[in-house]
């Protein structure tokens, strides 16, 4: 084995190791991030559910409305007629019976509607009180055409730069987009040979860290969505996109993935 190789087997690990560390320390969280996740994904699901049942519903009762208006404009041209004989006032009796059915029907379609609305208010409540909780990001961190790429802890080989795990999540965007805070904080502008014009932002749960911009926006206090730099591919990208990187309690990296996909 050559001494480039035997340098380059040592380093992959060395940062083997410090991976496994990081994953010792943040498995926990990123355990309870795809429960959640999955848990969020189902309330989807039922969400949607709900919506096509109110949908169908709501058909269901315009059908039923249309059917006794004419119900009722046929009945009222017989009635009008004062030459019926018997076996048709009895037709007449029988309709109006039919007619009474049909707005009874009616009420119970109402009820049963609002009902469905009732249910449906209450998991959409349920459903944003659940995101609540978990929420971290208040905004996506490009603002504009985007794809995530779920690639935290894979390993980079870039001729020219050191192999390295990846810490964080490419999103992908056309150059110039804008980068957001995605939450409330204090962007901090982080320069390096690696990420290009970086920049951090410190909120009260921990740092987001943004590489590989084209240029800056707004430093120092920052609100969430407020623009902090634009998409570009300075540092060591080799297309245009944000490095996007989530310290908890400006700890080691986690996986952001989980907490972006509940705004991005």
């Amino acid at each position: 084995m050559t001494r480039t190789w035997k340098r380059r087997a040592a380093g992959l690990g060395l940062a083997g190791c410090l991976f496994l560390g990081m994953v010792v320390v943040s498995a926990g969280a990123v355990s309870s991030l795809d429960a959640a996740v999955h848990m969020r994904k189902d309330m989807k699901k039922t969400l949607f559910h709900l919506q096509d049942v109110r949908h169908d519903r709501r058909q269901q009762l315009q059908k039923w409305i249309n059917g006794t208006k004419h119900r009722l404009n046929d009945l009222s041209r017989v009635v009008e007629d004062r030459s019926l004989h018997g076996s048709v006032r009895h037709d007449v009796s029988k309709e109006q019976a039919k007619v009474h059915r049909l707005k009874m029907r009616k009420k119970h379609v109402i009820a049963t509607i609002r009902a469905r609305l009732t249910r449906l208010k209450a998991q959409r409540k349920a459903l944003a009180d659940w995101i609540a909780t978990y929420v971290i990001f208040l905004r996506c961190p490009v603002d504009g055409p985007h794809s995530v790429a779920n690639n935290f802890g894979v390993m980079v080989n870039i001729p020219g730069v050191p192999p390295h795990i990846h810490q964080g999540n490419d999103i992908s965007a056309p150059s110039g987009t804008p980068i957001v805070a995605p939450f409330d904080g204090t962007a901090v502008a982080t320069n390096n040979d690696l990420g290009g014009l970086a920049v951090d932002v410190y909120g009260a749960l921990g740092h987001v860290y943004n590489a590989h911009l084209s240029s800056y926006g707004k430093l120092g206090a920052v609100k969430a969505g407020d623009v902090i730099g634009y998409v570009g591919t300075t540092g060591d990208a080799t297309s245009p996109h944000d490095h996007f990187e989530w310290h908890p309690n400006d700890g080691p990296a986690v996986d952001p993935n989980p907490f972006l996909m509940t705004v991005c």
